[in-house]
């Protein structure tokens, strides 16, 4: 299955210099936009990865389960415990830590899951590697797409084959 990055949701977004103007505003659609951001990337660039947010005082009524595409998975920890613990325990019960990425802006955290044995990322750094993945997929995927002048058949012929239908061509009957 590969890595797996379990991002510390809320403490991105309070990081992040891309994200953190948005929440200013508007805390849930800076969180959509952190999901539908790492929803990409996990989707074009065949990764995994776990968002978990705090569980703690969160309103019954909110929108949960929260969209997740392919490869990814939107989580709140539990009432009774913090994004933090949540990863922490996660890491902790991993059977290969070593494929494991956690990514979060605290340092605690970030301490107790590399000692633990996973690896670890900074906001920053993470969103970067999102942002260069998904623009590589969207170039890679706009240079294989044949370009209006190659789409037509006659376009991709060689001379001789398109001699001999232009001769056929000439033979049929005209339409008024």
């Amino acid at each position: 299955m590969g890595n797996i990055y379990y991002i510390d949701g809320y403490n991105i977004i309070h990081h992040s210099s891309y994200l953190r103007p948005i929440a200013e505003n508007n805390f849930e659609g800076a969180r959509d936009a952190l999901i539908e951001q790492v929803s990409m990337f996990c989707s074009t660039a065949h990764r995994h990865a776990k968002i978990v947010f705090d569980g703690r005082g969160r309103r019954p009524d909110s929108d949960f389960p929260l969209r997740a595409g392919a490869g990814l998975e939107v989580v709140y920890s539990p009432g009774h415990q913090n994004a933090d613990s949540y990863i922490e325990r996660a890491v902790y019960n991993a059977p290969k830590r070593a494929d494991l990425i956690v990514v979060s802006g605290d340092r605690g955290l970030r301490n107790t899951c590399y000692n633990l044995g996973a690896l670890v990322m900074d906001p920053e750094n993470f969103l970067t590697t999102v942002r260069e993945a998904v623009k590589e997929a969207r170039d890679v995927r706009h240079s294989s797409q044949p370009s209006k002048l190659d789409s037509r058949v006659e376009d991709r012929l060689d001379a001789g084959a398109l001699s001999r239908l232009n001769e056929l061509k000439s033979k049929l009957p005209k339409v008024p």
